[in-house]
């Protein structure tokens, strides 16, 4: 038996991640795919469009055959931190031997030298890094150019061109943590990674273009478009199957589509109560901006507002949300920098029973299939408790707000059943 994995937000889930899942089962021959997703809350910060459990469902009837989760601090984390807690959470199943991945351009002889250098930078690297950070350059930019300088052979058009994708940078991390994982776990314990080029629009791109939109234009396409297009589900069925299209009219019909100014209420509330005592001890909180974010408080209106408020030439809006959500969920660098514990399964398909039982005999962290049954399971691991508290918690406040948009009293995690596709 052979398992592939996929790590992923399907936030939703479209045309292009149905693509992704049927090519890595045909490029790796394997017979399973296993799917590590975020939960309720993604990468730039931001709760996901619709809940775990209705994105999970969709993932399974687009082709995953498990779909586990990634917990809530690493999920909501750097691509560093999210693709190395996604590599992890894959690698102790212990069935999963190869990650496949997408990227915008497939050059593994690149990649595979920016990763290296990136993985155990030098010091005239690290030197031009901090040099470009005091001058105010952001993160992203300063690492860009020390790359540039670092490989005089490769032309500095080609590195910023790899670099600038999204997804490349994904690809790299991936590649990352693949070769840490590797370096600590001989044989047959070892991971491959398997680039594949991505299909259709970039990850930014905002128009909605059948067969292959991104998950942003659909995104913006449901949140920003005109409430009364009767022609939106037509266009938007042409960019994801029917099994995806179908529970989000659903979800957006009921009220239970969420948007980051959905939380600005109790964003609002955790930043009064926390500044306080010092904001710097969140994940991605430095002490700089922590005093930014004090001295905008006073004109905070909502999420998205206040984060262009705080964000600065070297502060991306992507990082002051991250930050801010962190804030929010009380995420700190000590939850980030936990290894992964667990392995809590949001959903699976029937025709998986031998993936989870070879699963069951052969990861080296604990599966749960009930979270009631959570505290038993990881009874002697009380690292492991708190970090499964921390995501129970950012699942009630998501239930929380979801119930109080819609109208109506939704189920907790002890109580939501796991997606299960019966059908092959």
């Amino acid at each position: 038996m052979k398992a592939a994995g996929i790590i992923a937000e399907y936030n939703p889930f479209h045309n292009g991640h149905r693509w992704q899942l049927a090519r890595a089962k045909a490029e790796t021959g394997a017979d399973f795919i296993v799917a590590a997703m975020s939960g309720d809350f993604v990468q730039r910060g931001a709760p996901a469009m619709a809940d775990k459990h209705t994105r999970a469902q969709m993932a399974l009837a687009g082709g995953a055959d498990l779909v586990l989760e990634i917990p809530a601090a690493a999920a909501v984390s750097s691509a560093e931190y999210f693709a190395g807690a996604g590599v992890r959470l894959l690698a102790k199943t212990g069935v999963v031997s190869v990650i496949c991945y997408g990227c915008e351009q497939r050059n593994p002889g690149l990649s595979a030298r920016l990763a290296e250098a990136l993985l155990a930078p030098d010091t005239a690297f690290s030197d031009t890094v901090r040099d470009l950070l005091r001058k105010g350059k952001s993160y992203p930019f300063a690492r860009q150019e020390a790359l540039c300088a670092f490989f005089p052979d490769i032309g500095s058009d080609e590195i910023r061109a790899f670099v600038s994708s999204p997804n490349n940078i994904l690809a790299l991390e991936y590649e990352k943590a693949i070769a840490v994982w590797n370096r600590s776990h001989p044989c047959p314990n070892t991971l491959e990674g398997h680039a594949m080029k991505r299909v259709g629009s970039g990850y930014h791109s905002t128009r909605l273009t059948a067969p292959f939109a991104s998950a942003a234009a659909i995104r913006r396409a449901l949140f920003d478009g005109p409430a009364d297009d009767g022609g939106l589900w037509q266009r938007l069925s042409g960019c994801m199957p029917d099994t995806s299209a179908a529970p989000l009219k659903a979800a957006w019909s009921d009220g239970l589509l969420l948007h980051p100014d959905d939380f600005s209420a109790p964003l609002c509330a955790a930043l009064l109560a926390e500044e306080p005592k010092g904001l710097a001890r969140f994940s991605d909180v430095s002490d700089a901006m922590a005093h930014r974010i004090a001295n905008c408080l006073p004109q905070f209106l909502s999420c998205t507002q206040f984060a262009d408020l705080v964000k600065t030439k070297d502060l991306t809006h992507t990082r002051v949300s991250r930050a801010l959500f962190h804030i929010l969920l009380g995420i700190t660098q000590e939850d980030c920098a936990r290894d992964i514990r667990y392995l809590r399964v949001l959903g699976f398909r029937k025709t998986a029973a031998p993936l989870l039982s070879a699963i069951r005999k052969k990861a080296s962290a604990p599966l749960i299939t009930k979270v009631a049954d959570a505290s038993r399971v990881l009874a002697k691991d009380s690292a492991a408790r708190s970090a499964l508290n921390k995501d129970i918690a950012a699942a009630d406040l998501y239930r929380s707000i979801s119930s109080i948009k819609s109208g109506r009293v939704l189920p907790n995690e002890y109580r939501r059943p796991l997606a299960i596709l019966k059908a092959p």
